[in-house]
């Protein structure tokens, strides 16, 4: 019929038409793939970088038990805990400590060392290129003290090796400087201010009790109970 399309023709450009549309669909897939590939390389690079250390913050009095002149180094340490992005408590040092088991940060030289550090390849690693892994694991490790200005974080040392053997968290103390000092009067120390150290000894949990100027140096189980023998009391705070 006159002005109709040859059926031939028709099929031609149903053929052209879905063509086109197979296409353009191909590309819209191959665009939207591009699209989510580059979102996830992205994605993927940031979630690779290395957890970072933060700079400390200013010294801060907040939780602190005892606050300033009969500071309790061991109610404290949550306090301090919270200050360090590290998650293993690995015990506290604590200078000057009176006979009733606190520190006087008012006039007195007293201060403490909290100790922190992580497990291999966990918390603030060493900066390194996205997309790359670290050449070693590392354990860092972060101190916060208590002094007269109160509680401050010092750097982050994100680059500690970690130590040749094993660690756990050190466990909460289950006594405390005051109990320290009791067994040492018990042993005929004099009044005076001590050097006092929870930390994991060969045994475990430990304490270590030195007087300053006088022979009386001694460790215990983490109890207070009994005094350890000098091989099992080997160890330190970090």
């Amino acid at each position: 019929m006159p002005g109709s399309t040859p059926p031939h023709a028709a099929e031609q450009y149903d053929d052209d038409a879905t063509r086109r549309k197979d296409r353009l669909i191909g590309l819209v897939i191959v665009g939207v793939s591009f699209a989510l590939a580059l979102a996830v390389s992205g994605w993927a690079k940031v979630a690779s970088r290395p957890e970072t250390s933060a700079p400390p913050g200013p010294p801060s009095i907040e939780g602190i038990v005892g606050w300033p002149e009969a500071v309790d180094p061991v109610r404290t340490a949550a306090r301090a805990r919270e200050l360090t992005k590290r998650m293993f408590f690995r015990g506290f040092v604590a200078e000057y400590v009176r006979t009733d088991g606190t520190v006087d940060l008012s006039e007195g030289p007293g201060r403490v060392r909290y100790a922190f550090q992580s497990p291999p390849g966990h918390g603030p690693q060493p900066p390194r290129e996205p997309g790359t892994l670290a050449r070693r694991h590392y354990c860092g490790k972060q101190s916060v003290y208590l002094r007269k200005e109160g509680l401050v974080a010092e750097a982050d040392q994100a680059d500690s090796p970690c130590p040749p053997q094993h660690f756990d968290a050190l466990a909460e103390p289950r006594c405390g400087p005051r109990e320290v000092w009791a067994r040492a009067k018990e042993r005929g120390a004099p009044n005076g201010l001590a050097r006092i150290e929870y930390y994991r000894s060969r045994a475990g949990p430990a304490w270590r009790f030195e007087l300053p100027g006088t022979p009386y140096r001694f460790s215990l189980y983490g109890d207070c109970g009994q005094e350890l023998d000098p091989a099992d009391a080997i160890g330190s705070v970090p």
